[in-house]
């Protein structure tokens, strides 16, 4: 068997470096180099990629395949390929190529679940960036294209020329419910593997260890960080003067685009946004949250909030998609399109009794869906191998 692994799904995508998706695939790919198997990778040598990923390759004599020189069909054809697994699928023609067995991890339905904002425009910074927010999860732009490009996915794994596998039980029925063709088929539910860095770094200037509430991601508007901001704005003057020695603050990391939070905020003082930043920080960063924050609108599975539980750091989050199933009982959970009702939470979690209740189901969280994280990681690969039906 000769396999591709398709690398650039671990690359930077639309205005993220880093994404949950690309996560995911570092795992999948560092499993597989931990398990001494075979297979070669295509990756963009105009993008991002790990240093530490192009080393394995190197000495692990990984072949690495640039697809800015030949397509993958053409690089699958002239090496003979048998087998190719993306971990992240693409809508792009490129990708939509013929092999022998074509395997995917379909992460979830997002493009077509997802309701239109106008937000998305104002987190863009590039001209492109902003083009596609225009138009990104509008009823006629899922109509138009969303839904053609994976129906023709969806028939792909309906005839059995494709095999996908997916991350959350969430993920799975939304699938199949956009998909009917789809509700016989077997798509495995693999809990999303999570690369488990220890925490290394430093607190920004003027930010003490577990008096900040952390929120990431925050180049994308889907992440919802924005209300969460806003919640906490509104909360400084009626707590603020109140609470002696109420110096809590808002630290988001991920911010490429600053404008589109302190344009709504008046205690822009009481927000410290940050860019990127290495992945030992940002446990560091959570590791010394008070609590944390995830409103986002829309997970596959969701990696952020055990980020957190992994320290029994408390978590207030969006009770949508996949979230409920992953923190089950160890979250406070909102309706992420309510201001209010975030504010409402970030009000309880400054309650001492329900503070300490809820840090003390996070590590038992953790722990139950680390388990099965790593058990179905090697599902996962075997899957991948063709070693499970």
């Amino acid at each position: 068997m000769s396999l591709l692994f398709n690398l650039t799904a671990v690359q930077p995508i639309h205005s993220a470096k880093f994404h949950g998706g690309g996560s995911y695939g570092e795992v999948i790919f560092w499993a597989m180099v931990k398990r001494g198997e075979k297979f070669s990778c295509a990756y963009d040598s105009r993008k991002y990629l790990d240093p530490k990923i192009i080393d394995a390759c190197k000495t692990g004599n990984i072949p690495l395949f640039d697809i800015s020189e030949k397509t993958p069909q053409q690089i699958i054809d002239e090496n003979g390929i048998d087998v190719f697994y993306t971990p992240l699928y693409s809508l792009e023609k490129k990708w939509n190529i013929k092999v022998k067995r074509f395997v995917l991890t379909w992460h979830g339905a997002r493009a077509l679940e997802m309701q239109y904002s106008p937000l998305g425009i104002s987190f863009a910074k590039k001209f492109s960036q902003k083009a596609e927010a225009l138009v990104r999860y509008r009823e006629s732009w899922k109509r138009l294209y969303y839904k053609p490009k994976y129906q023709e996915l969806a028939a792909r794994l309906a005839s059995g020329e494709a095999q996908a596998i997916t991350v959350s039980e969430h993920s799975r029925a939304s699938i199949k419910s956009f998909f009917p063709e789809l509700r016989n088929a077997n798509i495995p539910v693999y809990y999303s593997p999570m690369a488990n860095e220890e925490p290394e770094g430093f607190l920004p200037p003027n930010v003490q260890s577990k008096k900040y509430f952390l929120l990431t991601s925050g180049a994308r508007w889907e992440k919802n960080n924005l209300r969460a901001a806003m919640a906490f704005d509104e909360l400084l003057p009626e707590i603020g003067k109140d609470e002696l020695g109420f110096d809590f603050k808002v630290v988001i990391t991920g911010v490429t685009n600053p404008k589109a939070y302190l344009k709504h905020l008046k205690n822009k003082d009481r927000f410290v946004l940050l860019g990127y930043v290495e992945s030992k920080e940002l446990e560091f960063l959570h590791q010394n949250a008070y609590a944390f924050i995830f409103p986002s609108l829309n997970e596959g599975f969701g990696y952020p909030p055990m980020q957190s539980m992994r320290y029994g750091v408390p978590v207030a989050a969006s009770g949508t998609t996949s979230i409920p199933e992953i923190c089950g009982d160890a979250a406070l959970y909102f309706d992420p399109y309510s201001v209010s009702e975030i504010k409402n939470r970030l009000l309880q979690l400054l309650d001492a009794k329900i503070y300490d209740e809820y840090a003390g189901r996070t590590l038992g969280r953790y722990a139950a869906v680390s388990k099965r994280q790593s058990e179905d990681l090697e599902k996962a690969v075997d899957f991948i191998l063709g070693n499970l039906g």
